[in-house]
């Protein structure tokens, strides 16, 4: 009876020990498994997330600006939105009283801000200058060469194509446009500081 204890006590050891020893493994495969902190190199996925929020916040501004704009001169407030709307109604979203058009239009309006945001905010931090007066300039630079795109290479011919006439290079003055744009780009040269990666404070943070 002594042995079988013994013997029983043996198979227990060296059960412990293989548990142990599995043990280490899997934390070890942990440990190589875990990415490094703060990630080695430039942080793309931060960038690309942070600036997508502030192309947004940057697509608000420059809409209330808009709005602020149409007030004083007693203009339909969302008449930005009518025209931006006539890419998909034409000459009926000048008109058009449909709550679903202008949450459409706005949707469209704030996915292309996020965009732009994300692009703009990845190449200043990784080509561009560092001084706020600098990505100020830059993302005033920035407008101007997205309302160039948008209007002159893009809407130009992607709205006759698709309802029969460029109504937004007709309805909306060429002035408003471009500073409308600028109000955008200067709203991501000025929020760059505040979207910047700072692996002390992310740190501090987690």
């Amino acid at each position: 009876m002594a042995q079988d204890s013994d013997e029983i006590l043996r198979e227990i050891d060296q059960h412990q020990a293989a548990i142990r020893e599995l043990e280490k493994l899997v934390a070890g495969e942990t440990t190589q498994r875990a990415a490094p902190w703060p990630p080695e190199g430039f942080y793309l996925t931060f960038y690309i997330v942070t600036g997508s929020i502030l192309g947004i916040l940057a697509s608000l501004t420059s809409f209330l600006f808009h709005v602020f704009g149409s007030l004083t001169i007693s203009q339909d407030p969302y008449y930005i939105l009518r025209v931006y709307g006539t890419v998909f109604l034409g000459q009926e979203a000048l008109t058009s009283q449909d709550l679903n058009f202008f949450m459409l239009v706005a949707v469209v309006h704030f996915s292309v801000g996020a965009l732009a945001g994300a692009v703009f905010h990845v190449a200043v931090n990784y080509f561009g200058p560092s001084g706020a007066g600098q990505q100020i300039l830059a993302g005033a630079l920035y407008g101007l060469v997205m309302w160039v795109v948008n209007f002159y290479l893009v809407l130009m011919w992607l709205e006759p194509a698709l309802v029969g006439q460029a109504y937004v290079l007709e309805l909306m003055p060429a002035w408003v446009a471009a500073l409308t744009h600028i109000v955008f780009g200067l709203t991501l040269g000025i929020l760059q500081p505040i979207a910047r990666f700072d692996p002390v404070r992310t740190t501090a943070a987690r």
